[in-house]
């Protein structure tokens, strides 16, 4: 309460001079909830010309959530840090968030008009989500579609095959090599879709893969198409997929997501949003029974709780 007084009285009587002194530590946690509403908008004013870096401010008024997951964060794009985080070092099962990387790798390794030819193996893997057929000749990015649209199991496979056979090199490997390369070191995968529970990340390397990912565009291109007509090479065979995340029209600002679901893992999500002023902020849940509400309320907190 002492601390909160002396803010209180320094702003009170020297607005300015109060925030150009906090301005130089952007990341100094400063509770304005005792501050009137005529010092606070001049503060806002102050610092959104001096320093931009100074927003969001967090409103200690809205009390802190509780959120039914394992793991869970919101994290600011542009400003580099955490608005809320719970559990983001836990080394958790992620199920088809997997997928984010199988598609990285798919692109970083072939060229996306190649055909592949679906396999009876690509098939039978994982179960046939994605309604492809057995010696269906398709290209790369149409496969795409279906893995992060659909979260296709047997589009995953098909994909890592094709990459096997063009490179020479086990797909694994390299899903492997590359979180390596990107300091995700609690990252390990054991197949291409995440069907495995040996799948396994935390929330916050999830956060340094999704911004790696922005280096490929085709793949948030994908993440936020609703729904799809696309064919066979030869036109014959035709599928029509939906995108299973479904806050995609139901929060506004939505930029994409992927969504995972196994027993162990339960219910996963990652979601990007655009907030005000251009500003792109990343939501994870993992281990939630309600990834969607989760997410939602999630984000609709972080709205509230901040100044922006």
């Amino acid at each position: 309460m002492l601390t909160k007084f002396l803010i209180t009285i320094s702003v009170i009587f020297n607005p300015l001079s109060f925030v150009v002194g906090h301005l130089s530590n952007s990341e100094t946690p400063i509770d304005f909830s005792e501050i009137s509403t005529g010092n606070y908008a001049s503060i806002l004013a102050i610092s959104s010309h001096t320093n931009p870096n100074f927003l969001p401010i967090r409103n200690w008024n809205i009390a802190e959530p509780e959120f039914e997951t394992k793991a869970a964060l919101i994290f600011d794009k542009e400003k580099n840090k955490f608005l809320y985080q719970k559990n983001i070092d836990y080394v958790l099962p992620i199920a088809s968030l997997t997928k984010l990387m199988t598609a990285l790798i798919t692109l970083e390794n072939i060229d996306i008009n190649e055909i592949v030819i679906v396999s009876k193996q690509a098939i039978a893997g994982y179960g046939d989500i994605g309604d492809l057929a057995v010696k269906e000749e398709i290209s790369v990015g149409n496969l795409l579609h279906a893995l992060l649209m659909e979260s296709s199991n047997d589009a995953a496979i098909a994909l890592a095959e094709a990459v096997q056979q063009n490179q020479n090199k086990n797909f694994i490997n390299l899903m492997n090599q590359k979180a390596q390369e990107l300091g995700l070191k609690n990252t390990f995968y054991t197949d291409p879709s995440g069907y495995e529970p040996t799948n396994v990340s935390t929330a916050e390397e999830i956060v340094k893969l999704i911004e790696y990912s922005f280096s490929q565009p085709f793949i948030w291109q994908v993440l936020k198409t609703l729904n799809i007509s696309l064919s066979s090479a030869d036109g014959q065979i035709h599928h029509y997929w939906v995108n299973t995340d479904k806050l995609l029209n139901r929060m506004p600002g939505v930029l994409g997501g992927k969504t995972g679901y196994t027993e162990e893992a339960q219910g996963c999500l990652f979601l990007v949003i655009e907030q005000t002023n251009s500003e792109y902020l990343i939501s994870v849940v993992l281990g939630a029974q309600e990834k969607f509400l989760e997410t939602e309320r999630l984000i609709n907190w972080v709205k509230k709780a901040y100044i922006w």
